[in-house]
C-alpha cells in the first residue's frame, strides 16, 4: 500500500515515520490486509502532478505545462492569478515574455528538475 502525504509547508522525514506508525498500528490491529502487507508512506515526489494549492509553494520554479489542446509550455511560475497561473517564458529570439494560462486551460503542470 503507498500512502501519499503533502503540506503547504512541506513534509519531513519525521511526519512520514509518524503518519506510518499511526497507520501501521491500525492496519495490525485490524487486520484489514491480512497478516502481510506492505506499507509505504512519503510525499508524491517532484514527478508528480501539481495540484492548485501546490501552485503558490512553487512559483519561482520552472514548470512544463500541458494546455488542454495538446500544446506543451515550458517556463519560470512568476506568479498566480485568482483564475490561473502567470509564467515568464525566455526565448533568445523574442526575449522575455509573459503568457496567462487559466487552471481550466492546464491539463498538467509538472515540476522541471534542474541539477
Amino acid at each position: 500500500m503507498e500512502i501519499f502525504i503533502d503540506s503547504d509547508h512541506g513534509v519531513s522525514h519525521e511526519m512520514c515515520v509518524s503518519i506510518s506508525r499511526h497507520i501501521e498500528k491500525y492496519l495490525d490491529e485490524t487486520n484489514v490486509l491480512g497478516e502481510k502487507y506492505t506499507l509505504e508512506v512519503s510525499s508524491p515526489g517532484l514527478e508528480r502532478p501539481l495540484i492548485p494549492r501546490q501552485f503558490p509553494k512553487n512559483i519561482g520554479r520552472n514548470l512544463k505545462v500541458k494546455l488542454n489542446n495538446g500544446e506543451t509550455v515550458k517556463g519560470l511560475l512568476k506568479e498566480l492569478s485568482e483564475n490561473g497561473i502567470i509564467l515568464e517564458m525566455t526565448d533568445k529570439k523574442t526575449g522575455t515574455t509573459s503568457l496567462s494560462v487559466s487552471f481550466e486551460e492546464i491539463e498538467y503542470a509538472k515540476i522541471i528538475v534542474s541539477f
